[in-house]
């Protein structure tokens, strides 16, 4: 058996299902995306993964094997959160002719050509809805085409540990047939007879409380619109704030950001959990005690969404990083509004930890 299995992650972007599937022990020896911003990030916080900063449409195969070193049948699983701009509920100019929508297109033509024993594919839930479920119908089919027996699930990654309700669909395919494949049973915030579901099918199934805004942010030094500090100023409250700040002897993206007065005023009055505007309903102020909603990249434009539960100001991109459960160790880079776009646009490592964790047993089999 592998004491380590290889992973090639072809739309990479700052590497939320890199580092989940590293801390589940995978080695990662490949990574590919177009924005320079996110391959940047990803080389500076994952220094040992050879990549390509280049559009997968001009990729061809012999570049990834000449940077990489693989060849046909090195790689246990490929992996990619293919752009989902595209299928996203956010993009109310929707075009079935978007080329982002066929993206996944070019994926497939590097697996077929790496032929890796698996493979897994994020995107949003408008995936599976859009256009009568053509985009979906259209991935399946071309995956088995290629061999891969295939596999469709939605996970939210509350159920995973993350502080965040953020729905996500996954293809997962093996050149194989592994026997009786299942989602990976949730472990947070489910309700008890949900968890019925799986009795027979796992040995154990231990499921916590939803984690939470206060579990996730409360230890993290106070700001004023525009202000940034690099220092912790009180220990870890929770076991998640300590998971998240182990290693770190510094803070780094916590800077607020600037705001109007008016802006100031209208958030201070906004009680937790509301809407901050009464045209635009998604753009609220979190609660302490509810887990946040999804993490947008910035929605219609690349801005802040949401604001702080307590202090009058939109979250930093440290605040947000810890909402998608990247440790204060993970730092962005780019200015400020890109920054929020490769938070945002990420896996949440501790889902794709669990996903990862939870394919091995099957990997395994192949």
């Amino acid at each position: 058996m592998k004491s380590k299995l290889l992973v090639a992650d072809l739309f990479s972007g700052a590497g939320g299902l890199t580092f989940g599937f590293k801390l589940a022990g995978y080695s990662v020896v490949f990574a590919l995306d177009v924005d320079w911003d996110a391959m940047y990030t990803y080389t500076k916080n994952n220094p040992e993964v050879a990549w390509l900063c280049k559009d997968v449409r001009k990729v061809s195969v012999a570049e990834i094997e000449d940077v990489s070193g693989l060849r046909k049948g090195d790689l246990d699983i490929a992996i990619a959160g293919i752009p989902c701009e595209g299928y996203s509920q956010l993009n109310r100019r929707y075009d079935p002719s978007d080329p982002r929508n066929y993206l996944f297109l070019e994926f497939l033509r590097i697996v077929k050509a790496l032929k890796p024993k698996a493979i897994l594919i994020e995107n949003v839930p408008g995936m599976f809805r859009r256009s009568g479920g053509l985009f979906r119908r259209a991935v399946e089919e071309a995956l088995r085409g290629l061999g891969y027996h295939v596999y469709t699930m939605e996970l939210n990654a509350v159920n995973y540990g993350v502080p965040q309700r953020r729905e996500r669909v996954f293809f997962v395919g093996f050149m194989g047939s592994p026997e009786a494949f299942s989602p990976p049973p949730p472990t947070y915030c489910v309700p008890a007879r949900s968890i019925l579901a799986y009795l027979g099918k796992h040995d154990v199934v231990e499921v916590g409380k939803c984690l939470t805004v206060w579990d996730a942010i409360s230890d993290l030094p106070p700001l004023r619109p525009g202000e940034e500090k690099q220092e912790y100023e009180s220990p870890p409250r929770t076991e998640y704030q300590r998971i998240m700040r182990e290693g770190a002897t510094r803070l780094s993206n916590h800077v607020a950001p600037r705001h109007p007065e008016w802006t100031i005023k209208r958030i201070a009055s906004t009680p937790p959990g509301k809407p901050i505007y009464s045209t635009f309903k998604q753009r609220i102020r979190l609660s302490w005690d509810e887990p946040s909603p999804t993490i947008p990249a910035g929605g219609v434009r690349p801005q802040w969404f949401f604001a702080h539960p307590e202090q009058p100001r939109g979250l930093t991109v440290r605040e947000v990083a810890r909402l998608q459960s990247f440790p204060d160790t993970y730092v962005f880079y780019g200015n400020m509004v890109k920054q929020r776009i490769l938070v945002g646009d990420a896996v949440p490592p501790l889902l794709a930890k669990a996903i990862a964790q939870h394919l091995k047993r099957y990997l395994y089999e192949l």
